[in-house]
């Protein structure tokens, strides 16, 4: 009798712990559009490696970042929140994210071979 206590409470954990399908499909109101996203993330990507250029320690360059990246938002006129809300959300759908990830590779592949980095 006693070993079909540590059993049932592992399986009530295990039921318990498990997330539903429909969760991740749980789009938030304000979801930044897959195409707005990607411009978002491609300054992002362009901001971080010119601070990584940068002879900064790493407190400096975090607190640079976190200035440019308020730059960015404002830019694509989307809030901290809303950002960092969809970027959950695309991080959950690794499909669709790899695929925005593909698109932005390219983008700054592009932008570095015509020398259009900012």
């Amino acid at each position: 009798m006693n070993y079909l206590k540590p059993i049932i409470l592992l399986c009530l954990t295990l039921l318990l712990s498990c997330n539903s399908e429909t969760a991740l499909d749980d789009k938030p109101n304000d979801l930044i559009s897959e195409e707005k996203m990607i411009d978002v993330l491609i300054d992002v990507h362009i901001t971080e490696s010119a601070l990584s250029l940068k002879n900064f320690n790493r407190d400096s360059s975090l607190k640079l970042f976190v200035y440019y990246q308020e730059d960015i938002f404002k830019e694509h006129q989307i809030s901290e929140k809303q950002f960092q809300e969809s970027y959950d959300y695309y991080a959950k759908h690794s499909k669709q994210f790899d695929h925005m990830y593909e698109v932005i590779i390219d983008s700054l592949k592009v932008k570095e071979a015509t020398g259009k980095l900012k």
